[in-house]
């Protein structure tokens, strides 16, 4: 009996990985590689950062950008202290390349048991537009709602949904409460 139990798990796992390889990509991905996880200062939670010392998995316009994540979740509040103790604060999304960077950071970093990845980002849902602000108060330059988002009665923060298999289109922002509970956040660290 403990064979065949056996045997089931070896099968799942196997199975599991041969998904996993099979979405792999070779495109905005190449760029994002595994590497060593640092912790950043967030009391009481398994929280943490890969890179150099917690920063720059993803460079871009002048900064570095870092995902936190917590297998616990967090919401917003928490996101928001985790940046600050990376010395930080939460990211806004500045282009088109800039999101595909940002995505395959999330996706590079999506624990093998999920699909799919739901992590704070630091820009606001204007609600009477419909329009994304950067944190700094302007409007967003660039916008990929996840479908049927904003919703008919949005919410005023903005996250990021990451599908593992990036052929799925089903990825982009979504508004959200800031109470929700999210599996991590992107920081945004100015060099």
């Amino acid at each position: 009996m403990a064979m065949s139990k056996f045997s089931i798990a070896i099968f799942l796992v196997t199975s599991i990985i041969a998904r996993i390889e099979s979405t792999a990509t070779t495109n905005e991905e190449t760029d994002i590689s595994n590497r060593n996880q640092t912790y950043v200062g967030f009391e009481g939670h398994n929280t943490f950062a890969h890179g150099n010392e917690g920063r720059c998995e993803v460079q871009y316009g002048g900064k570095c950008y870092i995902l936190i994540m917590s297998m616990a979740r967090m919401g917003l509040s928490e996101a928001q202290t985790a940046c600050k103790g990376a010395k930080g604060r939460m990211a806004n999304i500045y282009s088109e390349e800039h999101f595909h960077l940002i995505r395959a950071l999330i996706r590079s970093r999506t624990p093998i048991a999920f699909h799919y990845n739901n992590v704070w980002l630091g820009m606001l849902l204007d609600a009477p537009t419909r329009r994304v602000k950067l944190s700094n108060g302007q409007w967003a330059p660039f916008t990929r709602w996840y479908p049927n988002r904003p919703l008919s009665s949005p919410r005023s923060y903005i996250a990021m949904h990451v599908e593992l298999d990036n052929k799925i289109d089903r990825q982009g922002y979504f508004d959200e409460w800031a109470s929700d509970r999210l599996f991590g956040g992107v920081c945004e660290i100015p060099q």
